[in-house]
Parts: structure tokens; sequence; C-alpha cells
């Protein structure tokens, strides 16, 4: 756990001024490494003390994509919410393999959370969201901070999650997933999970976690014509039948080749995502205080 103090690198304007009015990068520790945090501040920011927060964790697979192919889409949420979007450069596989993505996700909450202060942040005032790689990080953070009696995120959007290493859901409406798609995933889960432990750990196969009890308030969203719908309604119902509230919505025709890349035609997905998260990141400081701490479930360590 990263207990070391951050170490700015830089405070400077972000390359792009429609949603953010400055990026200031962090270097933070995360178990042996060190990992860079980007935290970005929306150009309007609301009238209060302090804003909420939104931690997002890109796509990729696991063993692709970084903070600036998700910088567009950070900086329409920054906007639109209004939130600080905080986007931590996660260790990638097969370098880094499970537990270290969400090791290093989860170690950026709880940076953000002690250092909530320093970074202008409404410290409970968060959610968590993330697309196709980046919403299983989303759901293993809300589970390990549940787990670890650390306050949990008031919201969850999961964009085109992957949640099944088995991949027992792969489908689309059109019929079975190409071979080259299933062939993808299955290269990148293997290069992720190298174990069979871990390949069924709940922080990384949460299709199969036996306790949903306990995480926040979910919104899915999939594709009509989508190799990751069927998955993504079937954690939808999960989520649902241990009583946690979740919407699962099939946006209509294809997700080109995802939100973070294609955002721009992909407006009605932002949208409603921020509106969903509005509707939960404006709880009062009271109330908030009242969850700010839940007592400690045993840690579930990395053994299944």
């Amino acid at each position: 756990m990263a207990k070391q103090p951050s170490r700015p690198e830089s405070a400077a304007p972000s390359s792009t001024t429609g949603g953010l009015a400055r990026v200031v990068r962090h270097e933070i520790a995360s178990a042996d490494r060190t990992i860079c945090v980007h935290v970005g501040y929306p150009a309007q920011p609301r009238p209060v003390s302090a804003l909420p927060w939104l931690l997002y964790l890109h796509a990729g697979g696991f063993v692709d994509g970084d903070v600036e192919a998700a910088e567009c889409l950070t900086e329409s949420l920054a906007a639109t919410v209004p939130a600080v979007v905080v986007v931590p450069a996660y260790s990638l596989a097969p370098e880094h393999p499970f537990p270290a993505a969400p090791e290093d996700a989860f170690n950026t909450a709880e940076w953000v959370l002690r250092q909530a202060r320093k970074l202008k942040v409404n410290k409970l005032d968060f959610a968590v969201v993330g697309e196709e790689a980046g919403g299983n990080l989303a759901i293993a953070v809300s589970q390990m901070l549940r787990d670890r009696g650390l306050p949990v995120p008031r919201a969850q959007w999961l964009i085109r999650p992957v949640t099944d290493p088995c991949l027992q859901h792969a489908s689309c409406t059109s019929g079975a997933v190409p071979l080259q798609t299933l062939q993808r995933l299955a290269s990148c889960y293997r290069e992720y999970l190298p174990t069979p432990a871990a390949s069924v750990h709940p922080y990384a196969a949460p299709a199969h976690a036996s306790r949903m009890a306990g995480l926040p308030p979910t919104l899915i969203q999939v594709a009509e014509q989508d190799a990751l719908r069927a998955e993504g309604e079937a954690f939808g119902r999960k989520l649902a039948e241990a009583g946690v509230s979740a919407e699962t919505h099939v946006m209509p025709g294809a997700c080109g080749d995802g939100v973070e890349e294609s955002h721009d035609q992909c407006q009605v997905w932002l949208n409603e995502g921020a509106h969903f998260l509005r509707k939960y990141l404006a709880g009062d400081d009271d109330a908030s205080s009242r969850l700010e701490r839940r007592p400690a479930a045993k840690p579930s360590g990395w053994a299944p």
C-alpha cells in the first residue's frame, strides 16, 4: 500500500482545453513500483470548496492502453459531470501480471483518500469508471475498498466491462463472437492471469465472485452489436440478484473501437454516464461522514 507522499512532476495546462483547466502529474508508490497518476481539474468547477472525484481506469485488455489514449474521454468527463478525474498509469501485463493492476488502482484510490485536502477534492464524494479491462479493474477497486474497510465509491460506471476470463458469455446479437475476437480476448487473459488461481480470483473474475453485496450502485453500458454485450448483461443480473442497484443499458448500434477511441461518436454514452454519476455525487457531507469507514472484512488475500 502506498504510504509515501506524492511527488508532483508538473502542473501545466493540458494539451486540450475544452474540459480541463490543468492536469497535475504525480508519482506514487505501489508495492515495489512507482506509478504515474494524472489528476485533471475541470475548467469551470462548481462554486464549492471541493469537487467530487472520479477514478478512471483505461481500456486495453490489461496489456495495452495508457493515460494519454484516454485523455479526450477523461477531459469530457471532467467537464460534463463536473469532477476532478484521477487516472493512474497502472501496470500492464505480461511484465506485471495480476494482481499488479488492481493493486495499482487500489493504491491510487487510497492515496486520493489520504491526500483529498491537498488535491482539493471531496474525500468521500467519488465514483469509479472504467472501460473494458478498466471496467474489470473498477469492480476490483470497489471490492478491495469494501474488503479492506475503506470508504466505497458512491457509484461505479462500467463501459463494456470484461468480467469473465472463461469467456462463457462471449456473444453478440448476430451470433457467435468471431474467432479472431475470442483469440484476442483469450490471449490478453493468458498474459494477465498466468496461473489457474489468478483466473478465478474475485478481483480478476468478478463474474464468478461469490460476494457482490456492499458494492455501489452500478451503470453498465454495452453496445447492441458488441462481443461483450452478453457478458455485461449477465454481470448486471448478478449484481441485481445480490441486492445491488444495477442498470444495464444496451446502446444502439455498434461501439466501433470503444468509447475511448470513438468518444466523438459516443456522446450519448458519455451524457448518460455523466447523468448517472450526478445522481450519486450530489450527497451532503453529513451523509458522507456516516459512510467514511466500514468494518473491515477478513482480507481475501490472493488465494481464491
